[in-house]
């Protein structure tokens, strides 16, 4: 007999089949079991994304913009008030008083025809004439009461100096902007500059002073204020964010405070360290725009908001725009998502569950399609043993030799089957036998 392969086997079909039995269950409920996870964690995994975004625009992004809103409102609010502060000082009597006396005794002394070269010759030492002892000690007094001021001093109409704090570079005052943009428009606010008499980063805030009664410019009170407080609120307000960071600078990017350096004496008002040179794209949009705003990124969240201008300091300095400062306050786009961090373990735990569902699977198919192969090994050679004994005992038969029975005990449909076979045989045995007793009586 033809020999056969073995997937056309009697062996081959009981294991295919066996293996297709016991696989088929796993994939199908594997499968179903898979795409209801994999569903569940793209609902998840979208979710959570919604929730990653909302949180970040509608809750972190509003909060870091509220912020940088307080950092300049506070700014803004002091300045006003020492701007306040400078005005009063200006309009207090004995000011009033030193000022119109000093011009008097100026003109005796007839400087106001000397040159000014000559002027600060004659005044290489002295810095004003101390003719207001009164006037120094009330001014002192001020710088005492409000630290933030490092010096304050007056001049007459002239330009002289008439009263001060602290010894000034120069006796004579009328040559620089300051003196002549608050003689001609009462009031003179400077932007943030390195005050080498006071020698510190400072803002020049001069007044004008007018006689009350006759409206006479009388002179220019400076004063010199020290900024110190921009770092102090941007330290301060760093400290209320985990991971966060604050940046105040004025329009052109020069830094008056950056707390990620500790607001480094290299880096402030430095033109190498501008932030008009950023590449950051929320940076180039916080000193791009006059609105306030944030910018979200994968990295970091940043909240962004001006000073206030024209609005906020007309009353108290007629015709200023304000100081036109950006304050930048970021947050890690990490610690601002802190509040949905279980949810994100969640996510990452179900990733994890799907990658799992599917190693096991192939483990448990691999397993399953061994024990499966095992079994239809063994069922099949329960049944295919006796078969073979069968197919033996036909091919016997076939030619020729009804000698030999066939037993079989495997108490199945096989046995009975090997018992008809031998009752065949017996069959077969006797007609040949009496076959062969005829052919002989003819012979």
């Amino acid at each position: 007999m033809a020999h056969r392969s073995y997937f056309n086997s009697l062996r081959g079909k009981i294991t295919n089949r066996a293996l297709f039995i016991g696989i088929l269950p796993i994939v199908v409920i594997g499968g179903l079991a898979y795409y209801g996870l994999s569903s569940l964690i793209d609902e998840a995994e979208s979710g959570l994304d919604r929730s990653r975004g909302e949180l970040l625009d509608k809750v972190v992004g509003k909060n870091l913009n509220s912020t940088a809103s307080r950092v300049v409102q506070q700014l803004d609010g002091f300045m006003l008030e020492r701007i306040s502060d400078a005005v009063t000082w200006a309009s207090a009597p004995n000011v009033v008083a030193a000022a119109r006396g000093a011009a008097e005794f100026h003109r005796t002394r007839d400087l106001p025809s000397l040159s000014t070269e000559q002027i600060e010759k004659a005044f290489t030492d002295k810095k004003s004439l101390n003719l207001y002892s009164g006037t120094d000690a009330y001014l002192t007094k001020q710088v005492e009461r409000s630290p933030h001021f490092a010096e304050i001093f007056i001049t007459d109409e002239y330009g002289y100096n008439v009263a001060l704090t602290n010894p000034t570079s120069d006796f004579v005052q009328s040559d620089e902007d300051w003196w002549v943009e608050a003689m001609d428009n009462g009031i003179s606010v400077g932007q943030v500059e390195y005050d080498a008499s006071a020698g510190i980063w400072s803002i020049e805030i001069s007044v004008r002073i007018d006689d009350d009664r006759t409206g006479k410019r009388l002179g220019v009170m400076k004063s010199v204020l020290g900024v110190s407080l921009i770092q102090a609120v941007a330290d301060e307000r760093a400290a209320e964010i985990t991971g966060g960071k604050v940046t105040i600078s004025n329009s052109d990017g020069l830094l008056l405070a950056e707390t990620a350096t500790q607001h480094s004496v290299s880096r402030i008002m430095s033109e190498d360290a501008s932030l008009s040179d950023s590449d950051n794209p929320a940076v180039e949009k916080a000193l791009s725009t006059l609105e306030s705003g944030y910018d979200i990124s994968e990295t970091e969240v940043t909240g962004f908001a001006r000073s206030a201008g024209q609005e906020h300091y007309g009353d108290a300095v007629q015709g200023f725009q304000g100081f036109n400062w950006v304050a930048i306050v970021t947050e890690p786009t990490a610690s601002a998502l802190t509040p949905i961090r279980d949810l994100t373990k969640v996510q990452s735990d179900l990733a994890k569950s799907r990658k799992n569902m599917l190693i096991y699977s192939a483990i448990a198919i691999v397993l399953i399609s061994i024990v499966a192969m095992i079994l239809a090994h063994m069922l099949s050679s329960k049944i295919i043993a006796p078969l073979q004994k069968l197919q033996d005992a036909a091919e016997r038969v076939a030619k020729g030799d009804t000698t030999q029975s066939v037993s079989i005990k495997s108490n199945d449909e096989i046995e009975d089957l090997a018992q008809i076979f031998d009752r065949m045989r017996n069959s077969v045995s006797i007609l040949m036998a009496r076959y062969r007793k005829v052919q002989a009586g003819r012979t």
